[in-house]
């Protein structure tokens, strides 16, 4: 099957051009799974978290039974109580078990299935003493991985539902349990909780207190770059400099995945493949000029958070350093939307690209901002005058 760069949903080996993650299931394996942690990956817009999801469930398979789940697919009026959760919730679970290559799942099938059957009006509580029973019959330890969190965020049932996950949590050396849970998505589980509780509550109270921190990166080196960009020159002979050009790629970028993807997507596709700096650089403009999911999330969390927008602001115009300080709510969010990151204690903007359409925004705002103003000058003056030669 012939292979391009992808932008767009979940990266997939015999399809795409991607960096390889081998290395990066190896350390989550042996840093929070064989520890049995529970943990979030929180990163960025279109920063691989489905596509890392995708490949763990491949790498773990074989000692785990892997159960992974996208909250997308459950609709919101499933979050509205917790009986419609509950049922969406086994259905979803029931299906991922039944795609499993497991030859003992049948037995695991039929307890969700007895379950459904069994208990109309089914709560929480029963939910999860049928999981719990699963847990027990599996032969293998069970990974639970769900996707797109964010889909459950404004909804009291997920929360509820996070906190029976850590109820079995610390009650799991008596009682059966998931192995490890995983979730991912844009935000946070403690900043999901600031879009349901009120601002005059504790806005860190989380019941996802027992998550490890995840910190392995997800992000692409030059060198990763420069792996991806090998399998492209075994297929096409282009000629290229590979480690030049990955070490452009990664100076515009620092290695925000799918930046990466879309210069090599625009060389490949639209710039005649032109391996060169001069490619790179057009590739780039391509991609600030064009509208792309990306930067619109990007202009539109500067209009939901305007002391965030500020900070931007004071960091490209007036060059003032912030200190890090994860507690500060919009240097929290900036990091982890990954507009930012922190560098040795300073809030740096993440990459080239970001500081680029930062300013190129803040500058047309500011002049339709001024045409505004004049446009309002002349026309109080042209009304003035007209008054004035009325009265006369």
């Amino acid at each position: 099957m012939k292979r391009r760069f992808n932008i767009t949903g979940s990266c997939i080996p015999e399809r795409h051009y991607m960096v390889r993650l081998d290395d990066r299931m190896k350390q989550i394996q042996e840093d929070y799974i064989e520890y049995g942690s529970y943990f979030v990956i929180n990163r960025g817009r279109q920063y691989g978290k489905t596509t890392t999801l995708r490949a763990l469930e491949e790498y773990l398979k074989d000692e785990y039974l892997v159960l992974s789940l996208d909250f997308q697919e459950i609709s919101s009026k499933k979050f509205s109580d917790e009986t419609m959760f509950s049922k969406a919730f086994a259905d979803k679970f029931r299906h991922a078990l039944q795609n499993t290559d497991k030859d003992y799942k049948d037995n695991l099938v039929k307890i969700l299935s007895d379950f459904r059957a069994d208990t109309p009006d089914v709560g929480l509580d029963d939910l999860f003493e049928c999981l719990s029973d699963l847990c027990r019959q599996s032969l293998q330890p069970v990974v639970l991985m769900i996707d797109e969190v964010d889909s459950a965020s404004n909804n009291q049932v997920f929360i509820d539902f996070l906190a029976q996950l850590r109820a079995l949590y610390l009650k799991r050396d008596k009682v059966p349990t998931f192995h490890s849970v995983i979730l991912a998505g844009v935000y946070h589980i403690k900043n999901l909780k600031l879009k349901i509780r009120k601002e005059s509550e504790h806005q860190y109270n989380s019941p996802w207190n027992i998550a490890e921190d995840f910190d392995a990166a997800m992000s692409f080196s030059s060198s990763q770059i420069a792996a991806m960009l090998e399998e492209y020159e075994t297929d096409h002979q282009t000629g290229m400099d590979i480690p030049n050009i990955a070490e452009e790629i990664f100076q515009y970028t620092s290695g925000y995945p799918v930046l990466v993807s879309s210069i090599c997507k625009y060389i490949d596709e639209k710039f005649n493949r032109a391996w060169s700096k001069k490619g790179v650089e057009a590739a780039v403009k391509k991609i600030l000029d064009d509208s792309i999911p990306l930067f619109e999330s990007m202009i539109r969390h500067l209009s939901e958070y305007p002391e965030m927008k500020k900070m931007f602001q004071t960091i490209l115009f007036q060059g003032k350093p912030f200190s890090y300080n994860p507690y500060t709510k919009e240097i929290n969010l900036a990091c982890m939307f990954g507009y930012t990151v922190n560098n040795d204690g300073i809030v740096q903007i993440a990459n080239r690209i970001f500081e680029t359409q930062l300013y190129n925004y803040f500058f047309s705002e500011e002049e339709l901002s001024n045409a505004i103003v004049n446009t309002a000058k002349k026309t109080i003056i042209s009304t003035t005058i007209t008054r004035t030669k009325g009265i006369c």
